[in-house]
């Protein structure tokens, strides 16, 4: 019998997606044929997997595994009490939910003697986007829930990264490796899996712990170094509070907030759908893995492209979230909070009444796929059929991942500020209007590149102070929230390639042109 919890790895995929044969080659090529593993098939595929190092191999049909589950638990559970197992490998039934293998191993009695180590997901590059379309919650699941995921019978390079990105708007963190890359979706399956707390924590340990172990050996109190470490370190527990109360809001708003009640809000009309998008950006402080889903989700149901842009971008700039931490960092600036939301509108609309003048040519969604996924594998599509239960479980996982992903972002912005703080630009920057241009430019690529949650950025964007002007700062504060690296790998999952590119530089441009044109005389500074 085994005393310790067996590894197990799990290959998800339709049918003829690739899982037995990937399956088999895999463990072929395994490093030790020594080990003792149980394959169990919850579907039959192709090949048979019986004759591999002579390792057992178990079927159940998917009636069984509907009707009986408990069954299907207490034959691998018997088998694990009579046979040495190392790891077991399972093939998942494709038109089944994640969420029963899930409960499968994590209730008695397997639950304890098994753990799920990795999910592998199969994709037919040819079928992908079409099942996608008609085939409910089953394959996004597999597909948010998946470690990484293999393609088979990509026929370009151009084809492959369209539906790596597909993938990536689904689940942001998934690997995506090509079906014949058999040497990199090994140690991909063998590489240690790391806890978002860990990540977070191993980024902190990282920039730090080298400065205080320096601080053994040298005196730092009135160096630079010691300045950087109490800058940054004021940042993060300045940030972290805002970052955590937007997280938890808007993760309510993810989960509770249906999108067929966001869109029957919108009327059908331009210019009354672009006022209704600004009141209901005061009233949903939503991040972008709710703002981009419903844009989408917007756009699929006929609401017109103005509208629906102008609601993108400015839900995460004007809410009520956004506006108490800008008060807070800005030492209880009125003006600031006033000028930040006041540019934000006037932004988003500007922006929709250029898609007005300039409407895209054809269909701007790409894909039948109607969902889309955030990190954390909340799926849009799945919000109105589950239990209050479910729901509340999904509320966790998503502010969890939410919270520990976007604060490795914070830390970046705090590390970059602090550096700026420490070192200082202001002697490498001229004076006078191409100076103020040129400030404002850089803190809208800033923000841009640092991918800042809108409830924290505002701590980030007032410990440049030392080096940029507050007026300068509202690029920061007005761009980073509408555009930036993390919206626009979900928007590239779900929008056509051109449509980005084009939303992104009429964004750009519209946003320079009006924090430019009125920041400063409205600030003062």
């Amino acid at each position: 019998m085994n005393k310790e919890t067996v590894p197990v790895f799990v290959v998800t995929g339709f049918l003829d997606s690739g899982k037995t044969t990937l399956i088999r080659r895999l463990l072929e090529n395994r490093r030790s044929q020594e080990t003792h593993i149980l394959t169990v098939q919850f579907e039959s595929g192709e090949e048979a997997l019986d004759t591999i190092h002579n390792n057992c191999v178990m079927n159940f049909g998917k009636k069984l595994l509907d009707t009986e589950p408990g069954r299907v638990a207490d034959a691998i559970s018997a088998h694990l009490s009579e046979t040495v197992v190392d790891e077991i490998w399972i093939e998942w039934n494709g038109m089944t939910p994640f969420s029963e293998l899930q409960a499968l191993f994590l209730a008695p009695p397997l639950g304890g003697r098994c753990r799920i180590e990795k999910v592998i997901h199969t994709a037919d590059a040819e079928k992908l986007e079409s099942l996608l379309g008609r085939t409910g919650a089953a394959l996004p699941g597999q597909i948010a829930n998946c470690d990484f995921a293999v393609l088979r019978g990509a026929k370009s390079v151009s084809e492959f990264r369209r539906l790596k990105r597909l993938l990536k708007s689904m689940n942001s963190g998934v690997g995506v490796y090509e079906f014949s890359r058999l040497s990199d979706i090994f140690g991909a399956i063998y590489k240690e899996k790391r806890h978002p707390v860990n990540t977070f924590c191993i980024w902190l340990a990282t920039i730090l712990l080298p400065v205080f172990a320096v601080s053994r050996i040298f005196d730092l109190s009135s160096t630079p170094v010691n300045t950087f470490i109490n800058v940054f370190l004021g940042i993060i527990f300045q940030a972290l509070p805002f970052l955590l109360v937007g997280v938890l809001i808007s993760s309510a708003i993810q989960i509770f907030v249906s999108a067929d009640a966001i869109e029957r809000k919108f009327p059908k009309n331009p210019e009354l759908g672009m006022l209704i998008a600004i009141l209901l950006g005061f009233c949903l402080p939503v991040c972008d893995c709710a703002s981009v889903p419903i844009f989408r989700s917007l756009v699929k149901k006929g609401v017109p492209v103005p509208a629906a842009v102008t609601f993108l971008l400015a839900a995460p700039v004007i809410n009520p979230v956004v506006m108490l931490s800008t008060y807070y960092a800005f030492n209880s600036s009125l003006r600031v909070v006033a000028v930040r939301i006041g540019l934000g509108i006037i932004t988003a609309l500007l922006a929709g009444l250029f898609f007005s003048g300039w409407p895209s040519k054809g269909d701007i969604l790409s894909g039948d796929f109607d969902g889309m996924m955030c990190s954390c594998g909340c799926w849009s599509g799945t919000n109105a059929t589950d239990s209050i239960k479910e729901k509340f479980k999904r509320y966790v996982r998503h502010s969890e991942a939410e919270f520990f992903n976007v604060g490795k972002f914070l830390m970046i912005g705090a590390f970059i500020s602090g550096l700026f703080q420490t070192i200082g630009t202001k002697t490498l920057l001229p004076q006078g209007t191409p100076a103020y241009a040129l400030s404002v430019l850089i803190m809208m690529v800033l923000a841009l590149l640092l991918s800042l949650c809108s409830s924290s950025d505002a701590v980030i964007a007032r410990s440049f102070s030392t080096c940029f002007s507050s007026s300068a700062a509202m690029g920061f504060l007005v761009f980073g929230p509408m555009i930036d690296i993390k919206n626009l790998i979900m928007l590239s999952g779900g929008f056509t390639r051109k449509f980005v590119l084009k939303l992104f530089i009429a964004v750009f441009a519209i946003c320079f042109l009006v924090v430019f044109a009125f920041a400063r005389p409205l600030l003062g500074v």
